[in-house]
């Protein structure tokens, strides 16, 4: 038979056999004459004129394999003997081997794992005799070991007539591999101190990689520099990954500029090692300097070089990366076109990173995926975002938990509950919400959506809550209005040996500052930086500016700010000012963000709010006309809901919606009704100025369009405003319905006339 006509046939595969055993490795053979059947092995070998020993041995192996399946599959027994497997096989398959075959079958079992069909040809190695050949016999250990049967392998180790420095090689990185560094520096130990073993550069290259501190990478180093090993690449190249590592990167610049002989896997170890510590610019040149130097870039090279690109967002460069690849050749390669579109989702060129996504094809990844998806959500585009995982899920590409956290991220930016159950249940289905990551993300969307009782399911549900779940369900009760929650999961965290990070803070004394707790707040930002050691930045420092009514306090501690005061520290303070109608104070406050951020123009609407209050109508149309002149405009209020999974949105006055006759009717009687009960609490000139505000009209759509008794969920985009917020109260308590309104700085749960906030945000 011819080669071509070898090859051309349909049970073969680029010669190599493709017998499935268990867990569907597939055997490869020695001398490339692989089969996909059993029966067409038989033909094929009867054709061939020469039959090779491989050949045949690889044919009763395959047969000694189908034959254990078969048995284990028919009675589920796992003890497969000679005898059931048949003796004349196992004599047939141990005629035709040889050392040489026998190490390279171990070979591919180490690099696949196959450990099943590995301890097969320990059986044949034992009845042949070959076991005792030392080579054989290595390849044997390093394969246990490899595989993660480590026990296995000390056991074999043990038995070893002869022990040389690769026996030795192979138990020390059978340990590294299955996580067992101590054991493996112990293993060390006793390789020069009780078997007077000497150890070679494979063995430092070794245990470069399984270093657990600093001091203990620096004493081998030393070692090797004193035995001379570092002249070798592959030592220098251990050395430089583990600096890295361990974020030495003056360390490894020194190290890197001594190498002599500098291969790829060098140039990329220090272009990923300058792209940890965000050194960009830095990592390009050198990637630059690497091709001027002949060293050609693999995939992986191109990979960091693309995300530098990416995160410096150096478009331009990113581009001609992209034509880099394509004349090599590489975007094919998963690593690559994933990087790509990285590059191009965090440049905002969202058509380029579905494009290189399409063009991927079936070589694309969850990876390729998660990323088109992380692009759209963070450059607003959400709704595509989740279309996007749709097309995913149909695709039948295998998700993982950063697709669920990116997807549960879209679900409340949108916001939308009913996509959230949705996500939530497939999450459910997949076993991906014993992940911690994964459970956090759902207690914040469904936070994010207005169902605090969901979200407090999904923690409590939760064995073992972590940090990041205590985070988010901690913020969930600040947002709320319910510091005592708040305060009771802080100190129930502690209790739990867990140590509270800045956000934990940020979250607690924000729930404090939300409900005038002034006291709380104080002792929690002060028990801060006394016990736990955490310095208190920015955002802490505008949470403890409450609207308690202490205006002067709140001023006094502003000013004994060890850091410059600036807006988002001002703008509480504002806020507070405005609540109390200290005119005076605000006007102070005004002036001081508007030396920061002179384009905020929530500050001119407050004053000019207040001015109108205090009877001062000249400086009211001064403020408006001051905006006017410097060209800073009002974002205009913006309310929405979602009904029957559609997103419903509204402006102030808006008339654009079909129901427009139907929601001004329902708002009109409304507020009829709430005339007759009460008109102290509602001013002529507030009521007529907020009567259409855009979250008035979307409440309206939900009481005409969502079942009786279901809980009415709007969001804003800016605060609710005083009148809106007592009207709320009363529409709840006329429509024996509970609304849920989110704007741009909490939640207000309004129940039979009340609010959670209790009048105080």
């Amino acid at each position: 038979m011819s080669s071509l006509t070898f090859c051309s046939l349909s049970s073969t595969v680029n010669g190599n056999l493709l017998k499935p055993v268990h867990r569907r490795k597939c055997i490869y053979s020695y001398n490339k004459v692989s089969v996909l059947k059993l029966v067409a092995a038989r033909q094929l070998l009867d054709e061939i004129a020469k039959r090779t020993r491989g050949s045949v041995a690889d044919l009763y192996v395959t047969e000694c394999v189908d034959r254990a399946d078969m048995v284990m599959e028919s009675n589920g027994n796992s003890d497969v003997t000679d005898e059931l497997l048949g003796e004349s096989m196992f004599d047939c398959a141990s005629n035709y081997m040889d050392e040489e075959y026998v190490i390279d079958q171990l070979r591919y079992c180490s690099s696949e794992g196959s450990f099943e069909l590995g301890k097969l040809y320990h059986a044949l190695m034992i009845k042949t005799g070959i076991w005792f050949d030392k080579f054989v016999a290595t390849a044997l250990l390093n394969m246990y070991a490899k595989c993660g049967e480590m026990a296995s392998a000390e056991m074999i180790f043990g038995t070893l007539s002869y022990i040389d420095v690769a026996s030795c090689n192979s138990m020390i990185c059978g340990y590294v591999s299955n996580g067992m560094e101590s054991e493996a520096f112990a293993y060390f130990v006793k390789m020069g101190d009780i078997l007077d073993i000497v150890s070679n550069h494979y063995t430092y290259s070794i245990l470069l990689s399984a270093c657990g501190s600093v001091q203990v990478g620096k004493q081998l180093h030393a070692q090797i520099v004193k035995l001379d090993f570092m002249s070798l690449t592959v030592v220098g190249n251990s050395a430089l990954t583990m600096y890295i590592n361990f974020g030495m990167i003056e360390e490894a610049v020194n190290l890197f500029e001594g190498l002599a002989n500098k291969n790829h896997i060098s140039w990329t170890a220090y272009i990923s090692g300058l792209y940890r510590q965000k050194a960009f610019y830095k990592a390009l040149t050198q990637f630059c300097l690497m091709r001027k130097n002949n060293t050609e870039p693999n995939e992986y090279t191109y990979s960091v070089a693309l995300s530098c690109a990416a995160s410096a967002e150096y478009h331009d460069y990113g581009c001609a990366l992209h034509a880099q690849v394509i004349k090599n050749g590489m975007i094919p390669k998963v690593f690559v076109g994933t990087a790509i579109i990285e590059m191009y989702s965090k440049c905002a060129e969202l058509g380029n990173a579905r494009k290189q996504l399409k063009e991927m094809g079936r070589v694309a990844s969850c990876a390729s995926w998660n990323a088109v998806i992380t692009g759209l959500v963070h450059n607003g585009e959400v709704g595509s975002g989740l279309e996007m995982f749709r097309k995913m899920l149909n695709n039948d590409i295998a998700c993982d938990e950063y697709t669920c956290s990116i997807t549960l991220k879209a679900c409340s930016l949108l916001p939308s509950l009913e996509v959230c159950r949705q996500v939530h249940s497939w999450v459910v289905k997949g076993m991906f919400g014993v992940n911690l990551h994964v459970a956090s993300s759902l207690i914040e969307t469904y936070a994010q959506c207005g169902n605090l009782e969901d979200a407090e399911k999904v923690f409590y549900r939760t064995s073992e809550p972590d940090g990041v779940k205590f985070n988010a369900m901690i913020k969930a009760y600040s947002q709320y209005g319910n510091p005592m929650n708040a305060i009771f999961l802080f100190e129930k965290m502690v209790e739990n040996g867990i140590l509270p990070t800045s956000f934990t803070f940020l979250a607690v004394i924000s729930a404090c500052s939300h409900c005038g707790l002034v006291q709380q707040g104080k002792e929690l930002f002060e028990s801060m930086t006394r016990d736990y050691g955490i310095s208190p930045e920015e955002n802490h420092y505008s949470c403890m500016l409450s609207r308690s009514g202490q205006l002067e306090n709140a001023l006094e501690f502003i000013n004994k700010l060890p850091i410059e005061p600036k807006a988002p520290i001002w703008r509480p303070f504002l806020a507070g000012c405005r609540f109390h109608g200290s005119l005076e104070m605000a006007e102070m406050a005004a002036s001081k963000i508007l030396e920061h951020d002179p384009g905020d123009a929530s500050v001119y609407v407050t004053l000019s709010n207040m001015y109108v209050e205090a009877g001062k109508v000249r400086d009211a149309l001064k403020q408006r006309e001051l905006m006017k002149s410097k060209s800073v405009q009002k974002e205009p209020g913006c309310s929405w809901l979602e009904v029957n999974a559609k997103i419903h949105r509204f402006f102030s006055g808006d008339t654009r919606h079909i129901d427009t006759p139907k929601l001004y009717s329902r708002l009109d009687n409304l507020m009829q009704k709430i005339q007759n009960k009460t008109s102290r609490e509602l001013g002529k000139v507030t009521k007529e100025k907020c009567l259409f505000h855009s979250e008035r009209l979307a409440v309206c759509f939900g009481l005409l369009n969502l079942p009786k008794g279901t809980t009415i969920r709007v969001f804003k985009n800016i605060r609710i405003c005083l009148d809106c917020h007592i009207t709320m109260k009363h529409i709840s308590k006329i429509t024996n319905r509970e609304i849920i309104i989110r704007d741009n700085y909490r939640f207000h749960h309004f129940k039979q006339g009340c609010c959670s906030c209790g009048d105080f945000w």
